[in-house]
């Protein structure tokens, strides 16, 4: 870094050659001058042009200079004992003193008078004309004079005795450090500066920021060249002065993003993101990006192409929630697993998210440049499945694509192929893959040719796949060619502690897809979503977080969280749907989940043991009234 440049401006010599004795200690290049007051204006700019960065002055100089300038300016500190030892000294001279300051007046003056027996006058100027002025008529008036050195120095010129006042060394080294660190900030902060105007200069979407009065505050290059403006010859300027027909600025009445909204402008089309700038709880603005129309739809386009071939891993290991010991220790092995080569077997139940583990183990390895190919093979009847698989040539069945078609193995090479529910694929195919894997080589239907593939193999079974292979419905071989290494992802009732900032991902993503303002579910509901067992793990979740966010207003309601959540239980039979009806904090009421207790049952008991209390016995079933209601209108326990 570049050495600190300040400058000092000052008519007392002894300051200026105290700073600069100071500066050269400290390494700090120095730019003096031996003005003050009016005469000080000029110089000060001259020294900002020099490359100055920070000026320092005193009194009714820094008073003058500090508005006429562009950068930071300091002034030496002059306390009141320093003033107070000039008054004793000139009291010596005789009863009537003159104190001359600049733009700020001192208090005190009738104690000072009785505490050294003078007159004390003080006299604030404005400007060195004013001090001129008042010496030149009045000195005879006085016996001594207090003030800075320019003041004295006109004092002189009249036989005034003056008592010029003096910063200490103190001072000015405490000043010329404050004065190099605003320097240093400045310097970071102009750097950050630049650096975010060349980021959002850098951008393909024009970008406009606004206060909270619609005033621009920033506009980039390539927001001025769709719109057709000259953003840096013009200046105040407002958001609907370019833009008076856009939805933008309602941003900041309504506090809520507008997304994705088509809007025209002269004859041209935009898509526009308006977003509000919130800071506790205040709308303080909003930023609007924005591109041209038919740019989105060729890229848009070009996106859904790709993605409907299946050639890109979307998800990594951001879009994983690992809180609990279980995922982090998952997370910790597929981190190593992902750089290798091997073949990789992924157990776990529907809906643990096993594609995304696995389009994550491609993303962490040295293929994630390369396609990531998946197909679900319990979605295809078995002749499809191996066509999509291996691909076939032209006239190797009725149907078949005129020029043939490559196979997903094709597809993916030098990446990766996902193989989902493999336990679901016939024998037939089995023996197809094995040759796959063990060969390294693919050979269309109805070809006489072979092609090599480098491939990664990762596969994945919702069932225990040796119980597949052991009931014979599953080559032991192929299990064995894909096992080299397995990741188990547990289900979600064994990672608990991963509920809670799942439900927070989750509904702050649905509310962002949904145009919804995120709800917060009370610590009391999440301890009954923890006490769910949750059948349809992390996709369960999800689909219940969303019907929730759809029926619920913009707060949370707990009638409705109990309606759907009670309809979790309803959608299954026997013990787990006993479960929400048990009461493991309360011995009184009995475990439904016993044998040959049926929920008519406990129910029964329940109100019982309340007396027919309704709201007692919702409260110890752990259920809502209207829930309790329905079961005993069910039961006919009315």
């Amino acid at each position: 870094m570049s050495r600190i440049k300040l400058g000092v401006l000052s008519s007392a010599q002894s300051l200026v050659d105290k700073t600069r004795e100071l500066a050269i200690e400290k390494n700090i290049d120095l730019i003096s001058a031996y003005v003050g007051l009016d005469g000080a204006i000029q110089v000060a700019q001259e020294m900002e042009a020099n490359g100055a960065e920070v000026i320092l002055a005193r009194g009714g100089t820094a008073a003058l200079v500090r508005n006429k300038i562009n950068i930071p300016l300091l002034s030496f500190p002059l306390s009141t004992i320093d003033i107070l030892t000039c008054i004793k000294e000139a009291a010596q001279y005789g009863r009537n003193i003159l104190l001359v300051s600049f733009h700020k007046k001192m208090n005190g003056i009738e104690f000072l008078n009785e505490l050294f027996n003078i007159r004390l006058t003080q006299s604030v100027c404005e400007n060195f004309n004013d001090m001129q002025q008042l010496i030149s008529t009045h000195y005879h008036k006085y016996d001594a004079m207090v003030g800075g050195a320019t003041s004295s120095a006109v004092a002189k010129q009249y036989a005034l005795t003056s008592i010029e006042t003096q910063t200490s060394e103190e001072a000015i080294e405490s000043t010329l450090d404050s004065a190099s660190s605003v320097a240093q900030y400045n310097r970071r902060e102009q750097e950050k500066s630049h650096r975010y105007s060349l980021i959002i200069d850098g951008v393909s979407d024009g970008v406009i920021a606004y206060d909270r009065d619609g005033k621009i505050t920033l506009i980039n290059d390539t927001a001025g060249k769709l719109l057709k403006f000259d953003h840096q010859a013009e200046t105040d300027n407002f958001f609907l002065d370019i833009l008076p027909s856009s939805t933008g600025v309602n941003v900041l009445s309504a506090g809520v993003p507008i997304e994705d909204k088509i809007e025209r402008v002269g004859n041209d089309l935009f898509v526009f993101n308006h977003i509000p700038i919130i800071i506790n709880n205040e709308t303080v603005g909003g930023v609007t990006t924005f591109k041209d129309a038919s740019n989105v739809i060729e890229i848009e386009g070009e996106i859904r192409r790709s993605l409907s071939r299946g050639l890109i891993a979307k998800y990594d290991l951001s879009n994983m929630v690992c809180e609990s010991p279980e995922m982090r220790k998952l997370v910790k092995r597929m981190r190593r697993f992902s750089s290798t080569d091997s073949t990789l077997l992924i157990l776990g139940e529907t809906g643990t998210g096993k594609e995304l583990l696995a389009q994550s183990v491609h993303n962490l390895s040295n293929r994630s440049k390369q396609p990531f190919v998946s197909i679900n093979c319990a979605a295809l009847s078995e002749e499809l499945l191996q066509s999509e698989l291996f691909g076939y040539e032209e006239g190797a069945f009725t149907g078949s694509k005129k020029g043939g078609k490559p196979g997903l193995f094709e597809l993916a090479h030098n990446g990766t192929i996902f193989l989902d529910e493999i336990n679901a694929t016939s024998q037939n195919v089995q023996r197809h893959l094995l040759r796959v894997l063990q060969e390294k080589e693919v050979m269309r239907i109805g070809a006489d040719r072979i092609t090599p593939i480098n491939v990664r193999i990762i596969a994945a079974s919702n069932t225990e796949l040796i119980e597949e292979v052991n009931n014979r419905k599953f080559r032991e071989d192929l299990f064995f060619r894909l096992n080299v290494l397995n990741l188990r992802i547990p289900p979600l009732r064994d990672r608990l502690d991963d509920l809670p900032p799942l439900v927070d991902t989750f509904l702050r993503d649905l509310g962002r897809r949904h145009k919804r303002k995120p709800i917060i579910i009370p610590l009391t509901h999440m301890q009954l979503l923890r006490s769910y067992h949750w059948p349809g793990n992390v996709r369960q979740l999800q689909n219940f977080l969303e019907r929730l966010i759809l029926i619920t207003d913009d707060t949370f309601e707990p009638a409705v969280f109990d309606e759907i959540f009670d309809e979790l239980f309803e959608y299954q039979t026997g013990p787990v749907q006993s479960e929400r009806l048990r009461a493991p904090n309360n011995p009184t009421v009995p475990d439904p989940g016993t044998a040959g207790k049926t929920d008519r049952e406990t129910i029964r008991q329940a109100l019982e043991s309340t007396g027919y209390h309704r709201t007692k016995t919702a409260e110890t079933l752990g259920v809502s009234r209207t829930t309790l209601w329905k079961k005993m209108k069910k039961y006919g326990l009315s």
